[in-house]
């Protein structure tokens, strides 16, 4: 087993149901945006980085904004903190779930298919998936929510595979 231990942050972006309210959860929760990071994965997950050696949070949070083409909010707010457990092929993480802010379809509509700073051609897609999807398998990305909408959540979601949820293509930003 890995006995390192490494930081990662990642983004909480959602769309709100309501453009003009987006505090207002009365036309339900908001959407929450997701990366895949290549053609050939199947994991959906919020945008995120491992922090390097000597860079600072903010800094992490700048890389993950740039990468996805939106510009970070004014206040810089942690949600949710998570710890995963170290796997054979993995180091333990801590998990800082940032405030990356809401945005629309119109905020991310002029995103390319990739802003990566290297040349293997990712091919990142995104999606706005349904509370239910992004935390199937996040209960930290819940609670993040939450503290981002200022509600606590009240449901709890059950450990689902990723290929168990429906899909609904609608939702895919490109």
């Amino acid at each position: 087993m890995n006995e390192e231990l490494r930081l990662r942050v990642v983004l909480v972006v959602w769309k709100p149901r309501v453009e003009d309210e987006p505090m207002n959860l009365s036309e339900g929760w908001p959407r929450v945006l997701q990366v895949q990071l290549s053609k050939d994965r199947t994991v959906w997950e919020p945008p995120g980085v491992v922090v390097r050696h000597g860079e600072l949070i903010v800094e992490a949070m700048m890389r993950i904004a740039s990468t996805i083409g939106m510009t970070l909010p004014n206040a810089i707010r942690v949600l949710a903190v998570d710890q995963t457990p170290a796997t054979d092929d993995a180091p333990a993480e801590i998990i800082m779930m940032m405030d990356g802010g809401w945005c629309t379809d119109a905020d991310l509509l002029e995103i390319p298919d990739c802003l990566c700073e290297h040349e293997r051609h990712c091919g990142h897609r995104r999606r706005w998936a349904t509370t239910q999807q992004a935390c199937a398998n996040y209960t930290a990305l819940a609670m993040a929510l939450g503290a981002a909408v200022g509600v606590a959540p009240t449901f709890i979601f059950e450990r689902v595979e990723e290929d168990e949820l429906p899909y609904d293509p609608a939702h895919d930003i490109n």
